[in-house]
């Protein structure tokens, strides 16, 4: 039996070093750079010359997280750089949106039929299927500059490029994360950067140390997150386009009864990988999300609570679809080593499920997507379930059940 030894954050770069060094050379990056949740919302409002961000809880959420940043998150100047941006967008896009649809309210009134959506925990394939997939002209999946700019179309092509130069910023502040993750303005990207508009996201709590905001989050009514999400997908559908939709975020897994009530036509994409390997990945990943932004990043709690939880959420998930709670018909489920033994043959699986045409054009493009992107190409994403803090063989034991019960291959991490 491995002995766990624990995450240990990875060496950060000179400059961010010395870019750090600017924050506690005043006393704290507080003095730097503020993030008070009231200035905030003014200077949005005063960007745009709008006032109106629109209706509902999303202020409470908001708050909350801003209190959690302050209070919990330590974090250094790099670190609240990007979030304030990050903080100014979204509430920047909420005023831009609710202008819009007061403008335009036949938006909101337009369907959203039968979207598909790529669903399973993280480190489990659902990138790279939601990048194959996407492949296909008639799917449209969400670009992440389409995200972070949902109404500026007509300059589209000066937003990729903004977009793009934000999200490569990631692997600039820490090397590591390239070979764990690829950002890109212009690839298709999670449904968290939709539903962080609400403040109802694991992006927010993924990226940064706020224990206060997670217990919210976990605590929260997602209804509301997933009708901003269903206006947000009429709003880029008013811009034309495929109407298919083919949407992506693990953090679905906790929130399908809420998906189902406001998508009733929806169909899930589940994809299943063996959580002894996906755990890990998981910390560690988590872990140099937060220590890009926070000075300091203990994953121990995550070691201990993160088994626990995934249990608990695949047992609940297995009793639903038993149980017809959630309807096991609009499942279909994806093996991650078969996806990753054969990436075209796994595709054309899943366009035969979903009743889809799978022209030889579309196959062709799965495979030269493949071809360009083989894994490893940045690097070895290198972890084991010792150095994130975890114990194999007990992982192995607490998710027998939910191997067997999807035919999950076993691997070591």
């Amino acid at each position: 039996m491995s002995e766990a030894t624990g995450w240990i954050p990875p060496v950060r770069p000179a400059w961010v070093e010395r870019l750090i060094a600017h924050g506690d050379a005043v006393g704290g990056a507080e003095h730097l750079i503020p993030l008070e949740a009231d200035a905030l919302l003014e200077t949005a409002r005063r960007s745009t010359g709008l006032q109106d961000f629109g209706p509902g809880e999303w202020q409470t959420h908001y708050e909350r997280f801003v209190r959690s940043l302050r209070e919990e998150s330590g974090l250094h100047v790099v670190g609240r750089t990007m979030v304030r941006m990050e903080l100014l967008r979204t509430l920047r896009n909420r005023l831009q949106l609710t202008a819009l649809w007061a403008e335009k309210p036949k938006i909101l009134e337009t369907p959203i039929a039968a979207p598909v959506f790529i669903v399973g925990a993280a480190r489990s394939g659902t990138s790279i299927l939601h990048e194959l997939m996407s492949c296909d002209p008639d799917t449209r999946s969400p670009s992440m500059w389409e995200m972070q700019h949902p109404i500026e179309s007509a300059t589209g092509g000066e937003r990729a490029e903004t977009s793009d130069r934000t999200e490569r910023f990631w692997p600039d502040v820490q090397p590591e994360y390239e070979t764990m993750h690829q950002n890109s303005g212009r690839l298709p990207n999670e449904c968290i950067f939709i539903t962080l508009h609400e403040f109802l996201s694991d992006h927010w709590g993924g990226c940064h140390v706020v224990p206060g905001y997670d217990a919210h989050l976990v605590r929260a009514d997602h209804r509301p997150a997933y009708r901003f999400h269903r206006d947000f997908l009429r709003t880029l559908q008013a811009q034309g386009g495929a109407r298919r939709w083919l949407l992506k975020a693990p953090s679905h897994l906790s929130q399908l009864r809420a998906l189902f009530e406001i998508y009733p036509d929806a169909r899930i994409l589940r994809t299943h990988r063996d959580p002894a390997s996906t755990l890990p990945s998981m910390i560690n990943l988590l872990g140099t999300l937060k220590w890009m932004r926070c000075s300091h990043v203990d994953m121990s709690g995550a070691a201990r609570i993160l088994p626990m939880a995934f249990e608990g959420l695949f047992g609940r998930e297995i009793a639903d679809r038993a149980s017809g709670a959630l309807p096991d018909d609009c499942f279909i489920d994806v093996s991650f080593r078969e996806l990753v033994a054969d990436p075209a043959g796994t595709v054309s699986g899943i366009y035969e499920r979903l009743g889809w045409p799978y022209p030889p054009g579309v196959r062709e493009s799965v495979t030269q997507y493949v071809a360009r992107k083989p894994r490893g190409a940045k690097g070895t994403h290198r972890y084991s379930a010792a150095s994130t803090g975890l114990n194999a063989d007990e992982l192995h034991e607490r998710f027998r059940a939910y191997r067997e019960r999807y035919d999950v291959a076993e691997e070591r991490a």
